[in-house]
């Protein structure tokens, strides 16, 4: 997508819910680092207890590329420990087999069920210290904001995730676990948003 002017670009990255810093602001700022001609590897993270689904594509510029992609399943018989010891585990054999520079997960979660937010917040914590552990790059955003990107709504169902995937990538998902095809939506999510002003917008590292 070309704009024309500034205010374009502003009013476009409002409505998908990004602000631009002031020009007083961006004045007072070091100059970008980010150049979009550089590849990067960026692994996406849907984390849960008993099944974390996983997707790593590689962007430069505005072209990306799948690498691979899957989940993580802990049989439902296993003590939470062991769930996130064997999480922890496979996110760090993931880590060193591609060696990604950038890593998203989701951000804020709502769960009306207290024991359910406590099991997603520690299973969120095992996945974030074995990455920070890796010495990657973090990033999270909320749901919505994903499926925004994504799909252009933020209610949109996981197989309409899954086909707007298919369709960015160029690649079929029929037979993809939809925690896998959620997770590379991650990883298209903060592509976008670093091929957009060169980055500016991005939300702080976690």
């Amino acid at each position: 997508m070309r704009f024309k002017s500034e205010q374009q670009l502003k009013e476009w990255m409002a409505q998908a819910g990004t602000a631009l810093p002031s020009k007083k602001l961006r004045q007072e700022l070091p100059a970008q680092t980010i150049d979009i001609s550089v590849q990067r590897r960026i692994i996406g993270v849907d984390t849960a207890l008993r099944c974390t689904g996983w997707g790593i594509i590689d962007i430069r510029g505005q072209k990306m590329r799948a690498v691979d992609c899957g989940v993580i399943r802990n049989p439902a018989t296993d003590k939470m420990s062991d769930c996130l010891r064997r999480l922890a585990e496979g996110i760090r054999q993931l880590a060193q087999l591609y060696k990604p520079q950038i890593a998203v997960l989701e951000g804020a979660f709502f769960c009306r069920n207290v024991r359910t937010a406590m099991v997603l917040g520690s299973a969120r914590g095992a996945v974030i210290s074995t990455l920070a552990e890796q010495g990657i790059e973090i990033y999270e955003y909320a749901p919505r904001k994903v499926k925004q990107t994504v799909c252009g709504f933020g209610n949109a169902s996981k197989e309409q995730v899954a086909r707007m995937v298919s369709s960015f990538l160029n690649i079929k998902t029929e037979d993809f676990p939809l925690d896998a095809t959620d997770a590379l939506a991650m990883a298209i999510c903060h592509a976008q948003q670093l091929s957009i002003a060169k980055g500016y917008g991005l939300p702080p590292q976690v």
